[in-house]
């Protein structure tokens, strides 16, 4: 499908809308009335946040395929393509649990039988899930950044370099918060040239 690389715009769209919706969450630190009180108070809003999220993890699952098949098409006997591919799957899990994480948070802030406590400690996983989801952009970066550096398709070489770079960034501490963020700057840039990419002629039988 020609429009297959979109999704990945489509998909950053959504995971940018769907953080930005939800805004700041309350500290780990903070008292678990406070922390009910306050998605009490804006359970549309993280609610609207959380399925904008679920729909950007589906919608990154067609990404991945996407990417898989056009890296297969120049590399068609390697492992790098699956990994890339495997990496978009981790993601989305990672979004949909988190969101998982978010709904719970939601769902028993008018409960008056779920005391602070709870809240207390499913605001800390909250605040810190996010190694699923940005673990497994970066092995997508990786792989895709590997197999492209050396065969120079189907992305630019200085794009698979880039993608090679955001991704081992992604796992050191602190700098990995500013890497994922230039990833989404990645996924547009690797849609629109395989957007732009020709098909592929299938080799004759």
């Amino acid at each position: 499908m020609r429009l297959g690389p979109f999704t990945g715009i489509v998909a950053v769209v959504l995971i940018a809308i769907a953080f930005g919706v939800g805004g700041s969450s309350p500290d780990i630190g903070d008292p678990g009335p406070q922390i009910k009180l306050y998605y009490h108070q804006h359970d549309a809003r993280q609610g609207t946040a959380l399925y904008l999220l679920i729909l950007a993890g589906a919608v990154l699952v067609f990404f991945a395929g996407s990417l898989r098949h056009h890296l297969a098409e120049t590399d068609r006997h390697g492992w790098l393509p699956q990994v890339a591919f495997a990496g978009g799957i981790l993601s989305a899990a990672g979004f949909w649990a988190a969101a998982s994480i978010a709904l719970a948070l939601v769902d028993a802030s008018d409960k008056r039988r779920v005391g602070g406590q709870a809240f207390q400690a499913m605001n800390a996983i909250s605040n810190d899930f996010f190694i699923p989801f940005v673990g497994g952009i970066a092995v997508m970066l990786l792989a895709a950044g590997l197999n492209t550096a050396r065969s120079g398709t189907p992305l630019p070489r200085w794009l698979g370099w880039a993608g090679i770079v955001l991704g081992v960034l992604m796992f050191i501490p602190f700098a990995g918060f500013f890497a994922f963020l230039a990833s989404g700057l990645w996924i547009i840039a690797a849609s629109v040239f395989l957007a732009r990419r020709p098909n592929v002629a299938t080799p004759a039988q």
